[in-house]
């Protein structure tokens, strides 16, 4: 969740693994109390194995699901640094073969321009991060309509002119990608459904009149892992799974040279 995204991910992961946890025990300890109020059967001695596993069975596929919606946008804003990185590259050579001063002003803005995207790539969201890159781009396009008037040739600027729209046009798609997360409402019924598992499994458990607490802690654990995953593919500014930011660095370094 966005909301969520100031908290350290072991945080987050520790407080799903206590839920779920706490939803094996009510489960467990609800089915024993209703046990104790009713009268012994033999009914009762065996849980309803199968619709814990189509329970499970279905929260595996929301867990799919939800991983894939994250694993997508965690793609398209990969493809986006790439498609941002080539697209400056081609401004950069194009720019090299225009006149002086033409030349040397917009090297030296575009130069100053890829620095910023490089470190608005590594901040958070806030509006410090985004003033200067809107500043480069205002003097960047301002640089390039005082050399359609100059004397490179026409030809030339206009194609550098084309290069460095789709750089601006791909750096506002990377900032609406980078806001984009997935509906708090999908993660919230996801949490909510693998809580009615456990439950679910609890009572079950109980039915059965056997624990299992290693096999069951692992499964725990395991639904644990997956939502963590989940949430920190969707955090695009936070987290231990990031985008590499290695085609802006070569451009960078290139760029330099």
């Amino acid at each position: 969740m966005a909301s969520l995204e100031p908290l350290p991910l072991l945080v987050i992961g520790l407080v799903i693994l206590l839920t779920l946890a706490g939803a094996v025990a009510l489960g467990y300890h609800g089915k024993v109390w209703l046990q104790r109020r009713s009268a012994p059967s033999d009914a009762t001695k065996s849980g309803p194995d199968h619709l814990l596993s189509a329970a499970l069975g279905l929260l595996a596929l929301l867990l799919g699901f939800s991983f894939s919606m994250a694993l997508n946008r965690f793609e398209t804003r990969r493809d986006l640094v790439v498609q941002e990185a080539n697209a400056l590259g081609t401004t950069w050579l194009r720019i090299q073969l225009l006149n002086e001063p033409d030349r040397s002003d917009m090297s030296q803005l575009l130069k100053r321009y890829v620095d910023a995207r490089l470190i608005w790539s590594e901040a958070p969201a806030d509006a410090a991060a985004e003033g200067p890159t809107q500043a480069l781009q205002d003097e960047l396009w301002a640089a390039m309509g005082k050399a359609l008037r100059g004397d490179s040739p026409a030809l030339l600027t206009r194609g550098a002119m084309d290069s460095l729209n789709e750089s601006l046009d791909l750096a506002a798609a990377r900032k609406a990608v980078r806001s984009a997360h997935i509906p708090d409402t999908v993660l919230v019924v996801l949490l909510l459904y693998a809580v009615l598992s456990m439950i679910m499994m609890g009572s079950v458990l109980a039915a059965s009149r056997q624990t299992h607490r290693g096999e069951t802690a692992l499964l725990l654990i395991l639904l644990t892992l997956a939502h963590t995953v989940i949430l920190d593919l969707d955090r695009p500014r936070a987290g231990a799974i990031q985008v590499s930011q290695q085609p802006m660095e070569e451009l960078q370094r290139s760029m330099n040279r």
